[in-house]
C-alpha cells in the first residue's frame, strides 16, 4: 500500500493511542511512589497546591487509558475503511472493460 495522507493519519492515531496508553500505565505504576513523596488526599489551606497536583495526577491515570483505547479503536476503524475503499476501487477497475 502506498503512503498517503489517509495511511499517515491512522498510523499517527495508532501511535498516539499507544503512547497515551503507555503514559497512563506508567502513571498508574508510579502512583504509590508519587503519593508517598508529595501527594495528599486531604485538603487544607496549607497544601492546596499539592492537593490539586494529586487530583490532576489521579485523573490523568483514569483518563489516559480510555482515551488510549478510543484512539487505537479509531485507528483500526480508519485502517479498515481505507482497505475496504481500496478493495472496492480495485473491484471496479477489474470489472470495467
Amino acid at each position: 500500500m502506498t503512503t498517503n495522507a489517509k495511511s499517515l493519519l491512522y498510523r499517527r492515531t495508532l501511535w498516539a493511542g499507544i503512547i497515551v496508553g503507555v503514559v497512563g500505565l506508567l502513571i498508574m505504576l508510579f502512583s504509590n511512589m508519587f503519593m508517598q513523596s508529595i501527594g495528599t488526599y486531604t485538603f487544607n489551606g496549607a497544601n492546596g497546591f499539592f492537593y490539586a497536583l494529586t487530583q490532576l495526577y489521579v485523573l490523568a491515570a483514569q483518563g489516559c487509558l480510555p482515551f488510549s483505547a478510543g484512539l487505537i479503536s479509531a485507528a483500526l476503524v480508519m485502517r479498515y475503511l481505507a482497505l475496504s475503499s481500496l478493495s472496492s476501487e480495485q473491484k471496479k477497475a477489474d470489472t470495467s472493460p
